[in-house]
């Protein structure tokens, strides 16, 4: 399940986005593969099959697609979904996740899709995504970090966002739904292989707000594995283990 009533109209949402124009779907941006690779990195191979939660403009579908993986996108919009089908993508609409098979993926991405959820409705969501993963399957999300002021330009930029997440309260939504924090960091800069500008970002302001953020950790939050480096969070999840018996 997704948030099944979306708070204005999908159309008007996806074509703001940019996602309606001409050609832009599926088409990867340059370092989409290099970033997308680089963000998998804790997840086990081999991957077989994926599901994207709320694909968007259908990138990481194409990079799935590109590395031979079966993937599976859901999306609140039917413009969206319409799209992806006709580039020839399994795709359903949100409130259909349910009717998916249980223990059925190995991965199961969701960029910027979390803070579109209703904080009452998170361990829900979390339950529902759980059941869908093979026993080794992981849960890899990117959001707005509310840890940082960093994220307020994106955070309340979107008039759909209605949940802000840091560390704790992520702790506290996987716990609820039996999973457990398997890695939890800032995502990958882009750097010059997107462009120039991302670039010079990366080893100019990138590197001081680093140092900063560090900083600040070991002078307000230490031994707290916090992200305040990067206005997004990247949380990979996995089934809790049951602690061994002896």
């Amino acid at each position: 399940m997704e948030n099944s009533e979306p708070p204005i109209d999908t159309a008007s949402y996806s074509e703001w986005k940019g996602w309606t124009q001409p050609g832009v779907f599926g088409r990867p941006e340059p370092g989409d593969t290099a970033y997308y690779t680089r963000e998998l990195r804790d997840v086990p191979r081999p991957i077989g099959d994926v599901l994207e939660v709320g694909f968007g403009s259908g990138t990481f579908l194409a990079y799935c697609r590109a590395q031979g993986w079966r993937v599976t996108g859901t999306e609140l919009s039917p413009e969206q979904v319409a799209l992806a089908r006709a580039a020839g993508f399994d795709a359903r609409l949100a409130d259909l996740i349910d009717e998916l098979p249980d223990e059925s993926f190995d991965l199961i991405a969701a960029f910027d899709v979390f803070e579109h959820i209703p904080e009452r409705d998170s361990v829900t969501f979390l339950t529902v995504l759980a059941s869908k993963l093979r026993p080794t399957g992981m849960i890899l999300l990117r959001y707005p970090n509310a840890d940082t002021w960093l994220s307020n330009p994106f955070q309340h930029g979107d008039p759909t966002h209605v949940a802000a997440i840091g560390y704790h309260k992520m702790q506290y939504f996987a716990a609820n739904a039996g999973l457990e924090i398997r890695a939890y960091r800032a995502p990958t800069r882009r750097g010059f292989r997107t462009s120039l500008i991302h670039g010079l970002h990366l080893v100019t302001a990138g590197v001081l707000v680093k140092i900063i953020a560090g900083l600040q950790k070991v002078l307000y939050f230490p031994g707290v594995p916090l992200v305040l480096s990067t206005s997004n969070a990247l949380c990979v999840l996995s089934p809790r283990r049951e602690p061994s018996r002896s």
